[in-house]
């Protein structure tokens, strides 16, 4: 897999089709999902609608609007709101919550191109550092390289992710006391938690 700054200007460049690359993101992360679960919801309409976005305006020359992160995936941790995809915080008590709007930070990313593939399994409304206090009917994330060891949370759907997915991806989550490092440093990613 090309690095991300590579895969963003073969984009650019107008190399690759990001909805072609979108297909194949989905598929790779259903397989990915089935062993794994690091998936609480797929968002894909919205991704290949995104991705189609993202080719149309390369094909209209309207390049330098399409942003830095043109064409690349982005999952969501579950706490955050996405417009139209349920967003349940890890918890049964949230199912079937669809957000009227998007986050912040996920309104900025898709801004600059990326595309929302879906929202990544997390303990149960943040409370765990391991991401095994998941909620009732949610499967616990496995651990992308020793499936018996702990993603480390609370974001361990994202990281876990991150580590296994074989396209382009960036991992949006959010930390109150260590749910990005902590993940991160168990599934060997970088993890960057603005303070």
């Amino acid at each position: 897999m090309p690095s991300l700054a590579t895969y963003i200007k073969s984009v650019a460049a107008g190399n690759i089709s990001v909805l072609e690359q979108a297909h194949k993101a989905l598929a790779s992360v259903k397989q990915i999902d089935k062993d794994y679960h690091y998936i609480n919801a797929l968002a894909e309409q919205r991704f290949l609608d995104e991705a189609a976005a993202v080719d149309k305006a390369f094909k209209s020359n309207r390049v330098p609007r399409v942003g830095r992160l043109a064409g690349v995936a982005l999952s969501v941790k579950d706490c955050l709101c996405v417009k139209g995809v349920e967003s349940t915080a890890g918890s049964d008590i949230l199912r079937g919550y669809r957000p009227l709007f998007d986050a912040t930070a996920v309104q900025k990313a898709v801004a600059q191109g990326g595309m929302v593939l879906g929202k990544t399994a997390q303990d149960e409304f943040g409370f765990g550092g391991f991401s095994v206090n998941v909620g009732r009917g949610y499967r616990v994330p496995k651990h992308p390289l020793e499936t018996l060891r702990a993603c480390g949370g609370s974001s361990g759907g994202a990281a876990g992710l991150t580590r296994k997915a074989d396209f382009p991806h960036v991992a949006i989550a959010e930390s109150t006391g260590g749910s990005i490092t902590c993940p991160a440093a168990f599934c060997g990613v970088v993890g960057l938690c603005p303070t």
